[in-house]
């Protein structure tokens, strides 16, 4: 059983009380989120391919350390 990368809770609870209605997010919502423009945040985040979408749980998994 693998453990969860260090900060993935703590993403993952900012994340809930940020977007509490949502499962997914877009780049504007993750660029809002990051503090950073919506440039970086397309190369640096791996959206899915057709929707440009991104879980909030993918997106605490890749932002944690």
């Amino acid at each position: 059983m693998s453990r969860e990368k260090q900060g993935f809770h703590d993403n993952m609870v900012m994340l809930n009380e940020m977007f509490p209605d949502k499962g997914m997010l877009n780049q504007k919502e993750v660029a809002q989120f990051i503090g950073c423009h919506r440039t970086t945040v397309a190369n640096k985040i791996k959206f899915n391919a057709t929707t440009k979408l991104v879980s909030k749980a993918d997106l605490a998994r890749q932002i944690s350390v």
